[in-house]
């Protein structure tokens, strides 16, 4: 007598859809060997919202763009300081490193 196995699929339910499905619809940690407890269509769902959101919060600027001020005058004397300090930031570094060298 052969005795018939049914092999039921593992299914899992997920924490956000609430829908129950087989273990190939979720991500499976490599270390713990553990599916997560969210599928991988939710996952997407999350991980493309979470993209959206954080680029509308860094599109907006928090400090002026010189190149944006109409008034003439301002926008040359802003970069003309701003070359100054560059300029002025190089030659600390170009410094520091003379000292180093020649120690």
């Amino acid at each position: 007598m052969i005795m018939k196995q049914t092999l039921t699929p593992f299914v899992r339910t997920c924490h956000s859809c609430l829908r129950e499905l087989p273990i190939e619809a979720f991500y499976v940690n490599r270390k713990t060997l553990i599916p997560d407890y969210c599928c991988k269509a939710c996952r997407s769902a999350a991980c493309k919202k979470r993209y959206l959101d954080s680029r509308s919060v860094n599109d907006i600027r928090t400090y002026p763009l010189i190149t944006d001020i109409k008034d003439r005058t301002l926008r040359m004397e802003l970069i003309l300081h701003a070359r100054q300090v560059v300029n002025e930031s190089v030659a600390r570094k170009r410094r520091r490193l003379w000292e180093t060298v020649g120690e």
